[in-house]
C-alpha cells in the first residue's frame, strides 16, 4: 500500500476553529501541539478504484452500485467517460485521541480536531495530486474532487461509495446507519476523467445547495479549502 507523509495547515485548521486572522497566544500554542500529535497518531491509507461512467437520467458507475443524482455531479462529470472513486482516512488513533481530550480539555480537543480535519484534507489533496500527474502523463485530464454532500449529491451515498470500494475490509473505513463514517476523519470522492481539459472551480458555492447553511462558510472558508 502507498505510504503517505501527511502535513497540517495551521491556517485551514484555525479556521476549522471557526476563528480568523492569525493563531496567538494559548490557540498558537495548542495548534502546534495538537498538529504534532496529530501527525503522530496518524495512519493514513487510501484505496481507490477507476470506473466507468454511464450517462442517462442519473449517473451510474457500471460494476458498482453507485447511483449519482443530482445536477451538480451530471454537471462536474459530463464530459467524462470514466471516473476514480477513492476513500481516504488518517485511521482510528486520531479519533481515539480527540475523544480522550474532549474529557480532559476540550479546548484542546477541538485544536486536535482541526488539525484532524486538515490532516485528512492534506491526504486527499495528495492523492489528488499523484492522480492527476499519473493521467496528465496520459493525455487525461481530472476534473475537481467531489464527495458526498457536496451540492445536491446527498451524503446518504456514502455507504454505497463505501461498499464499491470495499473499505471496511481494504482500510478499516465503514458506514453507519445514519450515515457517518468511521473513523470520522475519514473521506469519500469520485474524480472525472476526460480527455478534454476540464474548467476548474472558479463559480465558488454559487450553485450549491447548501452555501446558506454551510457551516464551513460560518468560518469563512470552503468546504474545498477557499478563503472567502
Amino acid at each position: 500500500m502507498e505510504k503517505y507523509d501527511i502535513e497540517i495547515d495551521f491556517a485551514e485548521a484555525y479556521r476549522y476553529m471557526g476563528c480568523r486572522g492569525i493563531p496567538s497566544g494559548r490557540e498558537k500554542d495548542d495548534l502546534e501541539k495538537a498538529a504534532r500529535m496529530t501527525i503522530e497518531n496518524s495512519r493514513p491509507r487510501v484505496v481507490y478504484k477507476i470506473c466507468r461512467i454511464e450517462h442517462s437520467d442519473a449517473v451510474t458507475l457500471p460494476g458498482t452500485c453507485l447511483r449519482l443524482e443530482g445536477k451538480a455531479i451530471a454537471a462536474l462529470l459530463h464530459d467524462c467517460g470514466m471516473c476514480v472513486i477513492f476513500c481516504a482516512t488518517i485511521g482510528t488513533d486520531v479519533d481515539a485521541l480527540i475523544r480522550k481530550w474532549q474529557i480532559k480539555d476540550i479546548a484542546f480537543a477541538a485544536a486536535l480536531d482541526a488539525c484532524a480535519s486538515s490532516a485528512v484534507e492534506n491526504l486527499c489533496g495528495k492523492v489528488e495530486d499523484k492522480l492527476t500527474r499519473e493521467y496528465n502523463s496520459q493525455g487525461f485530464y481530472l476534473t475537481d474532487r467531489f464527495s458526498p454532500g457536496y451540492g445536491d449529491l446527498p451524503l446518504s451515498i456514502q455507504k454505497d461509495f463505501c461498499a464499491a470500494l470495499d473499505t471496511s475490509r481494504k482500510i478499516g473505513v465503514s458506514v453507519t446507519e445514519s450515515g457517518l463514517m468511521i473513523p470520522k476523519k475519514s473521506v469519500t470522492a469520485i474524480i472525472g476523467i476526460s480527455k478534454n481539459r476540464q474548467k476548474h472551480r472558479d463559480d465558488g458555492c454559487g450553485g450549491c445547495l447548501l452555501q446558506n447553511t454551510c457551516r464551513f462558510r460560518e468560518s469563512g472558508v470552503t468546504c474545498y479549502g477557499q478563503i472567502i
